[in-house]
């Protein structure tokens, strides 16, 4: 075993072999909400996708953006972008803060497409291994990658050897291809992904088809990763790791006071109550619309407390549903367009980063 393979082991060991773990999410893993899944069984977090261009050119940016507390830990900044140079710049800002820099090898959406970034600079493979050998050389803490999959087995598998060669220590998998978003989101491969687990020396983590804390139980089992990262089963429950199903109405209560607490931002705070509350806003629509109009923090505490009070004699488990509404397995255009003004993180981002483009 090479030096840089048990490197990565010392280094997973350090930080207490966390099994559970709270994906990097747009305007959606902020302080306020990594809290609180760590309070439930998170034992990892990563930031938000941070964009490094803009990082390094914005203060306002960064200082919105990368917020943290000494509690936060452990926690992995992700990083967006393609530029060798840049990134280590916007990592080197950071780096004091955050226990490794994560190269943002996944994002999907159209923006990562114009600004060639997340799973379409997998296209480039020599750039993306560029990019993980010079940030290695350049910072204190780790590298680690977040990767979609290919259609092409052998050439997933190929490049995910390089990614570990280059200086990666812990991928992540989403077993899913860019192409499986939005309106098509379909089924996570998890076959390619224990494929990966045992190719590889290095930690890797599992992403993707996870909804209940029995398929965070399966996805270990059937893997063997050494972790399982959750995205949106954890806004429509921040307790997943728990074990336990939450009532959604307390935890959406719960939440609001972390927001308040650490500061979270008005996008992040209502994105996250339309998750949390889904299956409740369907039914009392009044408040559906409230919170879509709510601008400022007391109107959208006004909106959970009303709907808990409404939905208190509702059986906890009948609160769930959100992301499996969200999820289309099967075809194109099924998806339910329902608030999806309210619903679109990505989006927002978009704006934001032009706004900060401009």
């Amino acid at each position: 075993m090479d030096d840089h393979i048990q490197q990565a082991w010392q280094f997973y060991r350090n930080l207490g072999s966390p099994k559970f773990i709270c994906a990097p999410m747009v305007d959606q893993s902020e302080l306020a909400f990594r809290m609180q899944t760590r309070k439930y069984g998170t034992t990892l977090a990563y930031t938000p996708m941070l964009h490094s261009r803009i990082m390094t050119e914005s203060k306002s940016y960064k200082d919105e953006f990368f917020t943290t507390c000494p509690e936060d830990r452990p926690l992995f900044a992700q990083l967006c972008g393609h530029d060798p140079q840049v990134i280590i710049k916007a990592a080197l800002m950071i780096q004091d803060q955050c226990d490794a820099i994560d190269l943002n090898f996944g994002c999907p959406q159209g923006i990562a497409r114009k600004g060639l970034y997340g799973a379409f600079l997998l296209e480039k493979r020599e750039q993306v291994l560029t990019i993980v050998k010079e940030l290695k050389q350049n910072i204190k803490v780790p590298v680690t990658c977040k990767i979609r999959v290919f259609k092409d087995r052998k050439r997933t598998l190929d490049l995910t050897k390089d990614i570990q060669s280059a200086g990666c220590s812990i991928l992540t998998v989403h077993g899913r291809t860019k192409e499986q978003n939005k309106d098509f989101v379909g089924q996570c491969d998890w076959n390619i992904i224990a494929e990966i687990k045992q190719l590889l020396q290095i930690p890797v983590f599992a992403n993707g088809g996870i909804y209940t804390w029995s398929d965070v139980e399966r996805c270990l089992q059937e893997t063997k990763v050494d972790a399982v990262m959750s995205s949106e089963a954890l806004l429509e429950n921040p307790a997943l790791f728990s074990g336990e199903i939450k009532d959604l109405n307390e935890l959406a209560l719960e939440y609001m006071q972390l927001a308040k607490q650490y500061d979270a931002r008005l996008v992040e705070i209502k994105a996250h109550l339309f998750k949390l509350l889904y299956t409740g806003l369907q039914i009392h629509t009044d408040q559906r619309s409230k919170l879509a109009a709510a601008k400022t923090y007391e109107e959208h505490l006004e909106v959970v407390i009303e709907l808990k009070n409404k939905r208190a004699d509702i059986p906890k488990e009948d609160k769930l549903g959100w992301y499996k509404r969200y999820q289309n397995f099967k075809q194109p255009n099924q998806k339910d367009k329902e608030d999806d003004k309210q619903e679109n993180i990505i989006q927002e981002q978009d704006l934001l980063l032009q706004n900060y483009d401009s």
